[in-house]
């Protein structure tokens, strides 16, 4: 996995320059020096650790058919089509997407292919880790069933993956969520363990992190070690030249920390990581990553960043400490609150920005940290600067890069 950084004033980048590193398979800046001897496994093909299967009517107009999306809902053409010639999806995700169509098809059960209109069987989640352990979320909803009769189905799904056809995938792990809603959380309707173990687990940079149903995970293991790193060496460079010691009194803020990845491969550079993270399972996987790998000196706190950052910056401020951010938001970006509590934090220095939608939601927020004061924005802070711009490579065979932008002031 390549990685090319450029000094920039704008957030301008074409993947295709990044590729062109791809055969060194080092951290290229801008000088042409990697400042890191560290050799990126390089992936390209299969490297999807989770993959969300639809269920929908086929092309021969099957409505039992698992797989992907095509045509719109406006045009009415919407078809359900196989995922098995992609090629950045593992073998494991694809058998397991075949067996879930199979005992769908099998099943006395409907598939819910519009909410009021009825059916049961839903989409499926298949997550892996490097070392090939795999688990399977099933989605369902009850629709007027009783619990005994969903019970019934809830065995037979077990019964395929364990003792039938089904078994051929190995699964680790079988999930079930009951549900009439799209999407919702562990806490709305629970995750339902039929089968297997509670979790899996995933290693990055030398640390372990524990896996959960619902809990956010890079994509691509081999590039969020880049990413990772990335992050780490922006936030605190690296610390060797004197000795590898923290720097006193110095605190990382880790906004969107989800299970605390990005903090816990940092914390032995700084005093304090305090995580912010609206999940409260994501929250409670964080705080078991740090215990599992022994690290002490992080801090997680669930609740909205936009209610919890601007009070708890004041507090840190007022101790005297050197505060650097991390931000990691979905395309959504940030909440305009916390855009203007960074902006108007005097001790943020330096704030890292990871986007996987740069040229969306996330320029908002860029725009903002970077514009002159604006007392009707209530962005009356110094502006920041963005001064580097990391364009990493965590989607191949598709048009999507993660940036990593180092904002400074």
């Amino acid at each position: 996995m390549a990685l090319v950084a450029a000094r920039s004033k704008s957030v301008i980048f074409v993947k295709r320059d990044l590729l062109r590193f791809l055969a060194n398979g080092t951290i290229v800046t801008e000088q042409g020096n990697p400042p890191s001897k560290k050799r990126w496994r390089k992936v390209r093909d299969g490297y999807r650790n989770k993959s969300t299967f639809s269920v929908n009517r086929g092309v021969d107009g099957n409505p039992k058919t698992v797989g992907f999306y095509m045509g719109t809902g406006r045009k009415g053409n919407i078809v359900c089509v196989s995922g098995d010639h992609l090629l950045n999806m593992p073998q494991k995700h694809k058998l397991v997407a075949r067996c879930y169509q199979d005992f769908i098809r099998l099943s006395s059960l409907e598939p819910c292919l519009l909410f009021h209109t009825g059916g049961h069987w839903r989409e499926i989640t298949v997550r892996t880790n490097k070392e090939g352990c795999t688990m399977a979320i099933v989605y369902f909803h009850p629709q007027s069933l009783t619990p005994a009769e969903v019970a019934v189905h809830k065995a037979e799904l077990v019964d395929y993956f364990t003792q039938g056809p089904g078994s051929v995938c190995q699964l680790d792990s079988l999930y079930f969520q009951e549900s009439s809603m799209t999407r919702c959380t562990h806490e709305q309707s629970p995750y339902q363990l039929l089968y297997g173990q509670p979790h899996i687990y995933e290693e990055i940079l030398d640390f372990k992190f524990r896996i959960s149903a619902d809990a956010f995970f890079q994509v691509n293991q081999a590039a969020a070690e880049v990413l990772y790193a990335t992050v780490r060496d922006l936030c605190v460079p690296n610390t060797e030249e004197d000795g590898g010691q923290t720097k006193a009194g110095s605190t990382l803020l880790d906004v969107c920390c989800g299970t605390g990845a990005m903090g816990i491969t940092i914390s032995p550079r700084v005093d304090k990581i305090i995580g912010i993270e609206l999940i409260e399972q994501a929250v409670e996987d964080a705080k078991h990553n740090a215990a599992l790998n022994n690290v002490l000196n992080c801090e997680f706190i669930s609740g909205k960043a936009e209610a919890v950052l601007p009070g708890l910056i004041s507090q840190l401020s007022f101790a005297g400490r050197c505060l650097t951010v991390v931000v990691n938001p979905a395309r959504a970006g940030l909440h305009h609150r916390v855009v203007r509590a960074l902006r108007n934090q005097p001790a943020i220095r330096r704030l890292v920005y990871v986007s996987c939608k740069p040229d969306g939601e996330a320029m908002r927020n860029f725009k903002e940290l970077c514009c002159d004061p604006n007392s009707q924005k209530k962005l009356t802070g110094e502006a920041f600067s963005p001064t580097l711009a990391v364009p990493i490579d965590l989607f191949p065979h598709t048009p999507h890069c993660e940036v990593v932008i180092l904002f400074e002031r």
